[in-house]
């Protein structure tokens, strides 16, 4: 049975793959530049150098998805999660954050850390601890927090539910946590 993906606002077709589900697929390179993938299940799937600029990835399943190279350039992953999954050389330029994912926020302080050492642990800290909440990394009392603090909410572009927001943050993305 073929899977269909089709642009979130057009409905055009972008895709066709010929499997059960998404997850697990093999889309290395595909081009689904728009698409509707809101509550799709993409667990496991191969999206490496796949180009889903703009894309509504809302809710989606991403875990352990391999997203090197990727271009997720303005996409919408709110709510996805992406626990496991490899970003390393994603473009995230504009994206709609999953303030819950530890696996991304750790991957936006890994590239803000460059070689510095003690930045590079909170960004490690950040993947490792994937039961702590905001609140719990925010009373850290490490000397590299403000830094990390700084490198969200400028990688956020004033997004209001940035973990970096002196009025909320997030434990996981359904549940918020008052400071």
């Amino acid at each position: 049975m073929p899977v269909e993906i089709l642009h979130r606002r057009s409905g055009t077709l972008l895709y066709t793959l010929d499997a059960e589900s998404l997850q697990g697929a093999d889309l290395q390179g595909a081009d689904l530049r728009g698409a509707n993938l809101r509550d799709a299940n993409l667990q496991g799937a191969y999206l490496r150098g796949a180009n889903l600029q703009g894309a509504d990835l809302r809710d989606a399943n991403l875990q352990g998805a391999d997203l090197r190279d990727a271009n997720l350039q303005g996409a919408d992953l709110r709510g996805a999660n992406l626990q496991g999954a490899y970003l390393r050389g994603a473009n995230l330029q504009d994206v709609q954050p999953a303030w819950g994912s530890h696996d991304l926020m750790a991957e936006v302080l890994h590239r803000a850390a460059g070689e510095d050492l003690e930045r590079l642990q909170v960004a490690g800290l950040v993947l490792l601890q994937r039961d702590w909440c905001w609140s719990e990394f925010l009373a850290l009392d490490h000397p590299q927090m403000e830094w990390a603090l700084q490198a969200l909410a400028a990688w956020a572009g004033g997004d209001e539910y940035a973990p970096s927001s002196v009025h909320r943050y997030y434990c996981a993305p359904e549940l918020e946590v008052a400071p």
